[in-house]
């Protein structure tokens, strides 16, 4: 019998201007020359990927079906406007991309970088979810990231969204530069932001290179260390589910697109330096920003397995003690009296200590050469 086709119903689009380019931020992204002139570039970029990126889903056997998650990441999308969400309209009608009845379709968007105009047509296309890139409600914070918005710009857009009663997120960072050293009061922080009612949080440790300019105020490891517990305590105390190492959801608003990335599952991509995966061909795909092009990578089946116990252990995906041998088990033992993770039957499901440790719960597994 032939194979059945491979679905794809899963697509990241990557937009790449920003208004500013932030000094700790190693994403590929452009300030436009001339915004309206650049976003015309883009638009061309996506037309010509599109033919790309449907000759290497024939050659590996995969068709698109209603998208069950779009997610538009940047840069900063919610700059692309109105202009940008007709575009997108066309550009789904044109190639024939459905949104699925329950299709979650996310949008990130910055404080002091959108318009209600621009959010009105985005939600008209059938956005549903806004990442709101907050990154924290300290202005000292805020400063020592070179982030072009304001204090004020971020509660304007946290009561718009709060007003609008829209589905939203939330980036807060943590491991901040000179933090430690103002004494930085993130769990404060984090009371004012439940006062807007937020759906979910993304909390991201600060992650730099030495040539970093505030590299030499970056707080200890301790300090880290107790303010990622801290607020995964907090957060989980008033109802969010520390469901990924970086991630806290109220019940039933789990991102679901990044869920397909912590499920290794196929996930189309879109825009300079976007990469998606085609799970099942075991191809990943990275766009070249100036050309239309994509590199390719084809994972052996051991590099696919460590990625799928890695991208599960992360998440509350989480591992099954019956896909490995009995010489797991006193790791397992040893984990748990750490309080590095929960059991539950034969699952195994890491703590907020043991994300905070993932990368050494993985040498250990690497250790017992069982992967």
């Amino acid at each position: 019998m032939p194979n059945l086709p491979k679905i794809i119903d899963s697509l990241y689009i990557h937009f790449p201007y920003c208004r500013h380019l932030c000094n700790y931020c190693d994403f590929y992204k452009k300030i436009p020359d001339n915004i309206e002139t650049d976003v015309l570039q883009f638009h061309s970029y996506l037309e010509q990927s599109f033919d790309v990126h449907k000759n290497l889903m024939e050659k590996h056997g995969y068709s698109w079906a209603p998208l069950k998650t779009v997610y538009i990441g940047g840069g900063t999308p919610s700059l692309w406007g109105k202009s940008g969400s007709e575009f997108l309209r066309d550009y789904f009608r044109k190639h024939q991309l459905a949104l699925a009845g329950n299709c979650e379709f996310t949008m990130e968007v910055n404080p002091g970088g959108w318009t209600e105009e621009g959010l009105n047509s985005w939600q008209g296309i059938g956005a549903n979810r806004f990442s709101l890139g907050v990154q924290s409600l300290d202005k000292n914070m805020i400063q020592f990231l070179d982030r072009v918005h304001t204090i004020e710009d971020v509660y304007e857009t946290l009561e718009y969204f709060h007003k609008h009663n829209l589905n939203f997120s939330m980036d807060f960072m943590l491991g901040l530069p000179s933090s430690e050293n103002f004494n930085r009061d993130v769990i404060g922080e984090l009371k004012k932001a439940l006062s807007y009612e937020p759906d979910h949080f993304s909390v991201y440790i600060l992650t730099v290179k030495e040539n970093y300019k505030y590299f030499n105020n970056l707080p200890s490891e301790e300090w880290i260390e107790k303010e990622f517990l801290e607020v995964a305590e907090f957060l989980k105390q008033h109802g969010y589910l520390h469901y990924e190492v970086s991630n806290f959801a109220k019940p039933g608003k789990k991102s679901q697109h990044n869920l397909n990335y912590w499920r290794s599952h196929t996930v189309a991509a879109l825009g300079p330096s976007a990469t998606g995966l085609l799970s099942e061909a075991k191809v990943r795909y990275k766009w070249t920003p100036l050309k239309a092009e994509i590199t390719l990578e084809t994972l052996t089946e051991e590099e696919f397995r460590l990625e799928q116990v890695y991208m599960a252990l992360r998440s509350d995906v989480g591992l099954d003690l019956n896909q490995f041998p009995a010489a797991i088990k006193p790791l397992v033992e040893k984990w748990s009296a750490k309080d590095y993770i929960v059991l539950n039957k034969n699952m195994i499901y890491l703590t907020s200590r043991g994300y905070l440790m993932i990368d050494s719960l993985m040498d250990d597994l690497f250790a017992l050469k069982i992967l």
